[in-house]
């Protein structure tokens, strides 16, 4: 594909009055299968993970701070950070050594992962005026053809996108619409969708429906390109369907129905053909589906406890983590057995955003995964057996 294509971006039109090359190339350093196991663990906060994070504490209470989680299967939590205000999305940074959690109150921290320590808050002068909760937060994908930037991409619920540099706690640019989705793709928030062409600051094309269902009838949350694709993409929303679309035209081509969709809850396998829903919804949240036809591949009821899904991805080809609310939890299932394999519930809140992190040796089956739940990110460890 080409470069401009592989630089679409979901997402907003803007100017910038910084020159990102000059900045990304300066030098930095951050200061400012089986069935589920049947052991269950319980875990309480350590008193190094309370002061990494003492001034959440202080200002929650007792019982929050002494909250106990129950662990079911091969998992641990190797990392737990506190913030003050509750975490809506989160991600690692391209080199995985941060994390960057989207607050509630509309600020943005970076959090050291091998410290837990807040190294970084960003909220410009616009937002202090009109706060407004993060919705979603993405890094650059990482290639060949695109070198590290160390730039993500925010958005809020007042339809404001920006670009931080954060080594240089920088506001490269802002624009509106809500972005969810960095390769390639954003979202208004509203019904539409949009491309964006992220090299040229270019707003390419708009996705709606136009009267007919060949798009989305009410807000959208959830959207992902095919990683086998440069034109074609998905997207869930508050209407129940999963709409299949194509960057070439303007209406979408197909779609799945009943599935409702509240959080970023779509993922595509790596090959492309397999398409994964976490649907807040209490009958069949966890489902697989054919991308190509649109044909349910299987219903996952992967333990007893339910649970209305916001998120869920692709971990590997035979692992996917979600997680959700009511009960609130977060799970990894095997998708050879269908069933879960490790397991964390009775969090203080839901699940609203998790991610992906590095392997940490090439003798483990899955890598580290980070997720958000209430004021607390957790980093976790799972290896089934």
């Amino acid at each position: 594909m080409d470069e401009d294509k592989s630089e679409q971006l979901l997402s907003v039109t803007a100017d910038s009055s910084a020159q990102l090359n000059d900045i990304i190339t300066s030098d930095f350093d951050v200061v400012t299968t089986p069935s589920m196991i049947s052991v269950i663990k319980e875990y309480s906060p350590s008193a190094g993970s309370i002061e990494r994070g003492v001034s959440a504490a202080a200002s929650g209470t007792r019982s929050d701070i002494e909250h106990r989680y129950q662990l079911s299967g091969d998992i641990i939590i190797i990392n737990q950070m506190e913030a003050d205000h509750d975490v809506l999305c989160l991600c690692y940074t391209e080199t995985y050594d941060l994390l960057a959690a989207g607050l509630s109150d509309g600020t943005l921290r970076f959090y050291k992962v091998n410290t837990g320590e807040n190294t970084l808050t960003l909220c410009d002068a616009e937002m202090m005026q009109n706060p407004a909760p993060t919705t979603a937060v993405k890094h650059r994908p990482v290639r060949r053809s695109h070198p590290i930037t160390r730039t993500v991409i925010a958005t809020y619920a007042n339809g404001c996108v920006k670009c931080w540099h954060y080594p240089t706690a920088q506001c490269l640019y802002t624009r509106e619409l809500i972005i969810l989705n960095y390769r390639n793709l954003s979202l208004s928030g509203t019904m539409q969708i949009y491309t964006y062409t992220m090299k040229k600051q270019r707003h390419e094309r708009e996705y709606s429906a136009e009267g007919v269902m060949d798009g989305h009838k009410s807000r959208v949350f959830s959207a992902c390109f095919n990683p086998k694709s440069a034109h074609e993409l998905i997207s869930g929303g508050w209407d129940d369907t999963v709409q299949f679309w194509d960057t070439r035209q303007a209406h979408s081509f197909r779609f799945i129905s009943g599935v409702h969709m509240c959080g970023d809850g779509l993922d595509i396998s790596r090959n492309g053909k397999e398409i994964l829903t976490c649907a807040w919804q209490n009958k069949d949240p966890l489902q697989l589906w054919d991308y190509d036809s649109g044909r349910l591949i299987a219903n996952l009821e992967p333990d007893s406890y339910s649970s209305l899904l916001y998120t869920g991805k692709y971990v590997t080809n035979m692992f996917v983590a979600c997680g959700g609310c009511d009960i609130d939890l977060f799970r990894i299932v095997d998708l050879r057995s269908h069933a879960t394999v490790a397991m964390i519930k009775y969090l203080r809140s839901g699940v609203y955003c998790l991610d992906i992190g590095p392997f940490q040796s090439k003798y483990v089956k899955l890598p580290k995964l980070a997720f958000c739940a209430g004021t607390t990110i957790f980093e976790v460890d799972a290896q089934p057996s």
